[in-house]
């Protein structure tokens, strides 16, 4: 997205929102951009001027949130303190709960593992570039163990949201806790 003015935020929101939904019923590959355009009610050359196609709205997509859920409270998580993933998850809950549909998307759609892919190592990335800064010294292994955390952590998360919610997230991660620990144990190593 080039430009940050409300107009074209509220474009993107609503291409964002449209791609969502259309997701939530069709493969990626079955989206017509003229559809997608009519119901987002904007025209193609409007939907031009921010994306190249459909991939590039959940790179963006994509992004965004992870740039969303690093400007919330997540300055204060690290693994070095298991229950501080508690602060990480509900930061990235609150953020997805934000997008209509997004939900939806993790649970029926048959494409949503590839943006999961793509939202888990842009995750991974941002923790271990982290790490390394406050750090300097990085264990070998440390990209894979912050990998298993992490994508481990995403994972629960949205299998989680298929469920009927009668076990609160607080509590499985809660239970998960032990397993983040040891993780911040060997990154510390």
């Amino acid at each position: 997205m080039a430009n940050t003015d409300k107009r074209s935020k509220k474009t993107v929101s609503a291409i964002q929102t449209t791609v969502l939904q259309m997701l939530c019923r069709e493969r990626i590959s079955e989206i017509k951009i003229i559809d997608l355009c009519k119901n987002a009610d904007i025209n193609r050359t409007t939907f031009y001027l921010h994306y190249r196609g459909v991939a590039d709205v959940l790179e963006g997509l994509c992004a965004e949130i992870v740039e969303r859920v690093y400007t919330e409270d997540v300055a204060a998580f690290d693994f070095t303190q298991p229950y501080n993933a508690l602060v990480f998850l509900t930061s990235c809950s609150d953020v997805f709960s934000s997008y209509k549909y997004l939900d939806d998307f993790f649970c029926s759609s048959k494409d949503a593992d590839f943006f999961l892919i793509g939202l888990k190592n842009k995750f991974c990335e941002n923790i271990f570039n982290k790490h390394r800064t406050q750090n300097g010294n990085v264990p070998q292994n440390a990209e894979y163990i912050i990998r298993f955390l992490a994508s481990g952590m995403l994972d629960t998360y949205v299998a989680w949201l298929k469920t009927d919610k009668r076990v609160s997230l607080e509590t499985v991660f809660q239970t998960c806790a032990p397993i983040i620990g040891a993780g911040s144990e060997l990154l510390d190593e």
